[in-house]
């Protein structure tokens, strides 16, 4: 443990993460790529001193998530922007869209390793991650949001926390918004990538490959953009080299093969109206000969043996784990619509996901079974802007109003058991019985909201608004897992749920502020409300049969935020601290035995965050960030430690990196954890049997990252080692979630390469 303090204290020392400025500095800026940082920090609201660093330009036809009634940039609250050039130098090999923003964001939760995003929240809290400004997490939420869009197609990623007037429901713990790439410049444009990646040892098994193909072209009344990108994933290895299981929880991207294709389309109405369509997809699935160790006879499943944690060759899945996800946006704007910009989003998001097959106890039977969920989102969104003087004040003002209809619907497939038993869990085959996973629900989302923008002086930025939220749901009538393999195996009657309704609103409030007290120095704080409901249908899921299902018993959560913080630039050094603290009148609870519940006690988190970058010369560079995150919720008049699968332990980040005369650059940097055992020791004291609090040890893991120019027209190399030193460990969600078949090791070390070519 002590050693993991160490790295926590040298990185104390250099903290940093390089901290953006979002550079939407109008038509200027972005018809001039060579456009100063300067020059575009002085046309946003949240002005920042001068500092030499690499400008950051957002592309003139470049999708902002239209649907945003106002820019994140322009927010007085912790913002940053993760730029296409940061983006795809972490991208290098098999590394995840989870995996990339867990290294640039300070206060995200580290990423899972497998295909879920399950516990990556931000402050604390539940993250509302947007494509192109669009909500992908819904009510019902499978956690597979960064596993929707190929990050070789990602232009930008824009983080704000803490929640806002423009999204109510699911942002407690902010708003996490991906663009993808889109058109820039005039004619024709190409981009090819290829990429290999591999384990330490080069085994076979581990091998994977990436082809990727972009087509743009760009026009004065029409522009349009294709990107492809295709992928095999091989096996992964641990720092022994032995092949690491399958994730039977939440399943995993070993022996993956994916799709993601990104495409928009967009053309000029007159001389103030626009038309664009964005159409993404994406598809992965898993092909493998591997499956779990249950240890002989299932002993590890029925008699509690210990796991090996090792994967075991002869796998045969019936349905292998899958990932489906569909999203059409259509975005109407008119820049003139009575002195106004209108902007109308219309969406649609179909989404599909199986798991892996495992085994579950349910009271005194085993059944093994595979679930699949399937959830289907349609809404719009409707905003206008305007801008005018108060007392010579610059203001703007937006307003609109959005609705979103979500059905989901989720499905256990039942397996043969005998078959199971014989092959030692290695053989899934249906058996053709079904069981609910939850009710079948409809949940509609209804938000009308106001938000002012005001410079009180040149120094001094206001922003303050008002969102009234309405959320219904309706759930159909469904027997509980239990109560059907009570029928099954002990021929006892199946109770019910019967059909069921919520209603809930609230009016939310935020107000924030940001002034600037030197030319170099500035102070920022937020005050913001969040307001949503759990999982309703995996809440539901094991009710007992007679749950009423009404707006007293399925209550909503309102998340109460607040933010205070101070920016600066100080020659070539740029550096950011910020602190926080939100509370809840209700908790939710991931018990022992898997189920979720929504517990009505006060709940509260606070902590800290830094980041510094120092610019030494020309070729050199250091960095990093430190995050802090603590929280509590009460019980029976005591404060009791919130466990890891709610809050990242103490997050630090630090890099070198040094850049070449000629574009080149190789980098160093760490991301380290601390352990903690807080929450275990109060479930002991306290002796809670239903939560499943675990001790997490902390680690610390190198890479290695190269970009080398190959000269005009000849592309480019980039390069990646990830586990320098092949660290054994084992990430926080693989110690803090579910049991011992998910104390999965993390891989050691591997290898990627690339090349990318734009003609």
């Amino acid at each position: 443990m002590k050693k993991h303090h160490l790295a926590l204290s040298v990185l104390s020392l250099c903290v940093s993460q390089q901290l953006y400025a979002q550079t939407e500095a109008g038509a200027a800026a972005n018809n001039n790529p060579s456009v100063d940082i300067s020059e575009s920090i002085q046309t946003q609201q949240q002005a920042a001193p001068q500092a030499e660093f690499e400008a950051i330009v957002v592309k003139s036809k470049a999708k902002t998530g239209t649907a945003l009634a106002q820019k994140i940039s322009e927010m007085p609250s912790v913002t940053q922007i993760i730029p296409e050039k940061d983006i795809q130098a972490q991208a290098v090999g098999s590394r995840t869209t989870g995996d990339i923003l867990a290294q640039l964001i300070p206060s995200l939760g580290t990423s899972s390793g497998s295909t879920s995003n399950y516990a990556t929240t931000m402050h604390g809290r539940p993250v509302q991650f947007l494509l192109n400004g669009v909500p992908l997490t819904g009510s019902r939420n499978l956690s597979r949001e960064l596993n929707s869009i190929d990050p070789a197609q990602l232009e930008r990623v824009e983080v704000l926390s803490g929640a806002t007037s423009i999204y109510g429901a699911g942002a407690a713990g902010g708003l996490i918004n991906l663009v993808t790439k889109s058109t820039q410049g005039v004619g024709l444009q190409h981009q090819t990538r290829l990429g290999l990646s591999s384990a330490r040892d080069f085994d076979s098994d581990s091998l994977g490959y990436s082809v990727g193909q972009s087509l743009a072209y760009g026009g004065e009344q029409m522009w349009g953009r294709l990107d492809v990108d295709y992928e095999e994933k091989g096996g992964e290895f641990d720092s022994h080299g032995h092949r690491i299981s399958p994730d039977v929880n939440q399943t995993d991207q070993q022996d993956t093969k994916s799709l993601s294709v990104n495409a928009n389309i967009g053309a000029n109405i007159g001389q103030s109206q626009s038309v664009d369509l964005a159409v993404t997809y994406y598809n992965d699935e898993q092909e493998t000969d591997y499956g779990p160790d249950y240890g002989n006879n299932l002993g590890v499943l029925l008699k509690g043996k210990t796991p090996s944690l090792r994967a075991v060759k002869g796998a045969h899945l019936d349905q292998e784990p899958m990932t489906r996800k569909t999203s059409v946006n259509l975005n109407y704007n008119n820049s003139d619509f009575a002195k106004s910009n209108l902007s109308i989003t219309g969406y649609y998001r179909d989404e599909k996901g199986r798991f892996y097959p495992s085994g579950k106890q349910v009271g005194k039977a085993v059944i093994v079974a595979q679930s699949e969920a399937d959830i289907e989102v349609a809404g719009v969104r409707a905003a206008m802007q305007t801008e005018f003087d108060i007392k010579d004040m610059p203001t703007l003002i937006s307003y609109g109003a959005d609705y979103e209809r979500e059905k989901s619907e989720q499905t256990y497939y039942g397996q043969d058991l005998d078959k199971f038993i014989a092959s030692n869990g290695l053989i899934a085959e249906s058996n053709g019985l079904t069981y609910a996973g939850g009710p079948d629900t409809t949940t509609d989302k209804i938000g009308a909201f106001v938000n002012a923008d005001i410079d009180l002086s040149d120094k001094w930025h206001t922003s303050a608004g008002v969102r009234y939220q309405k959320l219904k749901s309706d759930t159909d009538s469904f027997t509980p897992l239990a109560e059907q393999v009570l029928q099954e195996y002990f021929n006892q009657p199946a109770g019910k749920v019967a059909p069921g309704k919520t209603n809930h609103s609230k009016t939310l409030f935020n107000i924030g502020t940001s002034y600037q007290i030197t030319p170099e120095d500035q102070l920022f704080a937020n005050f913001s409300q969040g307001f949503t409901t759990a999982d309703i249908q995996r809440a539901l899921r094991d009710v007992p049969s007679g749950f009423v299902v009404n707006s007293d018993n399925v209550q909503p959560i309102e998340v109460d935020n607040y933010e205070l913080g101070w920016s600066g630039i100080h020659g070539n050094t740029r550096a950011k601290l910020s602190g926080f603290y939100n509370e809840s009148d209700k908790t939710v609870r991931f018990n022992d035995d898997y189920t979720v519940e929504v517990v009505d006690t006060d709940e509260r988190v606070y902590g800290a965050e830094a980041s510094i970058s120092q610019k030494l010369d020309d070729n050199w560079q250091l960095g990093g960030s430190l995050a802090y995150t603590r929280g509590q919720y009460k019980n029976q008049g005591d404060w009791l430690e919130l466990g890891a699968d709610r809050l990242t332990p103490i997050k630090g980040t630090a890099y070198a990196q040094y850049n070449f005369d000629k574009g080149s650059n190789i980098r160093l940097q760490v991301l380290a954890i601390d352990g903690t055992d807080r929450a275990y020791k109060d479930q002991q004291k306290d002796n809670d049997t239903k939560t499943n609090a675990n001790a997490i040890s902390g680690y610390a893991t190198f890479d290695l990252l190269g970009q080398m120019q190959l000269g005009q027209g000849k592309g480019r190399i980039d390069y990646g080692i990830y586990n320098l030193l092949n660290k054994e460990h084992m990430n926080v969600y693989h110690q803090a979630t579910y049991g011992d078949m998910n104390r999965l090791p993390s891989q050691g070390t591997t290898y990627g390469i690339s090349y990318t070519i734009d003609y």
